[in-house]
């Protein structure tokens, strides 16, 4: 990314930050739970997205897709899509 793209997305983040802290400061207890719980949820679900496609670059899981193991695929037929 070039330098000056950087620089634009990166000031875009403090000031978007920044809004929503002023926004934060405004919100009553009960509302502040509520938005806790939802940037949580945000949270987990890009951890959940990143793991899931570590998982599956690694080898064992391009290994268990490869042709040598679609012995498999009849036994699980019921259980699974077809490819």
């Amino acid at each position: 990314m070039p330098t000056a793209a950087r620089t634009q997305l990166q000031t875009t983040t403090v000031q978007l930050k920044d809004q929503i802290a002023a926004l934060l400061d405004t919100l009553p207890a009960h509302t502040l739970t509520t938005v806790f719980d939802f940037v949580q949820f945000l949270a987990e679900r890009e951890q959940q997205i990143a793991w899931m496609n570590a998982q599956s670059q690694s080898a064992a899981y391009q290994e268990w897709l490869g042709n040598d193991n679609d012995i498999y695929d009849e036994v699980f037929a019921d259980a699974i899509p077809t490819r």
